[in-house]
Parts: C-alpha cells; sequence; structure tokens
C-alpha cells in the first residue's frame, strides 16, 4: 500500500465523475460568493488533519478539490469532517448531474471504524454499503449491488472482515481510482475551500 494513505487511522474523500474545471466551477460559484468561505488556489497537501478527521459541527469546514495525476478525467475533493462532507457531495453532483463516490477508511483498530462507500448520482444515493464498531460491529447495505463490488465479502463471519480497508482500496482500484498509488494523491490542479465565519 501507499506510504501516502498509511499514515491516516481514518481517513475520507470523495471521487467526483467529472472534469476538475466543472467541479471547481460549481464550488466557486456556490460558496465562493457567501462571504463565510475563501477559495484559493494552492497544491493539495495532506494537511487538514494528523491521523483522522474531527467529527463534524466544532471547526470549520475545509476541503481541498483537486485532479488526481492518475486519473486527470475525476475531481478528488477531501475534507477535514469525519463525514466527508457528505451534503456537499449530495449539492454538487445534483448541480452538475454527475456520480460521485464517497470513500470512508479507517484501520481495524481505530476506536471508531468506520469502513463504508456510498454512490450518489444527481444529488441521490443510489448504494450504500458500511462495517462500522459502534459500540459492536454492524454491517449495512442499501441500494442495488454494483459491477465492482464482491458480495461474497459480505457474507464472512467476522462482520469488520466485510468491508475493511484492502476491500475499499480494491474497490477503488476497479473504479480506476488506484488509491494506494501515491499519483493519486498528487496534481496540478487544486483549490482549497475553507469557512471563515459561522
Amino acid at each position: 500500500m501507499g506510504a501516502c494513505i498509511d499514515q491516516f487511522k481514518y481517513f475520507t474523500f470523495t471521487v467526483f465523475e467529472s472534469p476538475f474545471e466543472k467541479v471547481a466551477d460549481i464550488v466557486r460559484k456556490g460558496w465562493g460568493g457567501s462571504g463565510k468561505y475563501t477559495i484559493t488556489d494552492v497544491p493539495f497537501s495532506f494537511n487538514l488533519y494528523e491521523e483522522c478527521p474531527l467529527n463534524g459541527g466544532a471547526h470549520m469546514e475545509k476541503a481541498y478539490f483537486y485532479a488526481p495525476e492518475s486519473s486527470r478525467n475525476q475531481c478528488v475533493m477531501f475534507s477535514n469532517y469525519a463525514d466527508g462532507l457528505s451534503s456537499w457531495a449530495y449539492q454538487i453532483t445534483a448541480s452538475l448531474k454527475i456520480k460521485a463516490y464517497l470513500f470512508r477508511i479507517s484501520t481495524d483498530d481505530y476506536p471508531e471504524a468506520m469502513n463504508a462507500f456510498s454512490l450518489i448520482e444527481d444529488g441521490k444515493n443510489l448504494r450504500t454499503v458500511y462495517a462500522m464498531r459502534d459500540p459492536k460491529w454492524t454491517f449495512y447495505c442499501q441500494g442495488e449491488a454494483l459491477p465492482f463490488e464482491d458480495r461474497r465479502q459480505y457474507q464472512r463471519r467476522i462482520i469488520k472482515q466485510r468491508l475493511n480497508k484492502d476491500v475499499l482500496i480494491s474497490y477503488c482500484a476497479r473504479l480506476g481510482y488506484d488509491i494506494a498509488d501515491d499519483l493519486f494523491w498528487k496534481c496540478s490542479q487544486s483549490i482549497l475551500l475553507e469557512r471563515i465565519v459561522w
């Protein structure tokens, strides 16, 4: 696995099936003129948190939007919220009439382990699968299974093995997002959206 993602006990990201320019344009139009946010052209960096993002509500939202070197026809959102700022993914997919995959990936030893993916299209959730510890392990599926999924995994007796970091990395690879390759986390185009006032 790539050194980039191994630094985290838990991380989230969304991949929009749309070029960076279109997503950045919607972000600028939707958030840029409100006076509550700043939008800066800066290189993407894993500087929003150390091992895991904080739960929402207690801190200002920040998110990078960038075009990965290895997947230039997509745009990635990497945020500082534990839920991955999923509400923004819904808004952006609804505005652009596109689909996006939202991933939450954690190590098994993370106390609030959450391994999940969702398919959002045109602002609607079409598929969600997760395995989480709360405080016992729980597994959940909603929506029709997608071609890249290994549904045999979901029958495993040990719940935390049904959907874990390795399974999600393989799902990403099948979708064309090689998140274990550091090139996925490098880019030539990116913006940082930050809330500056409540």
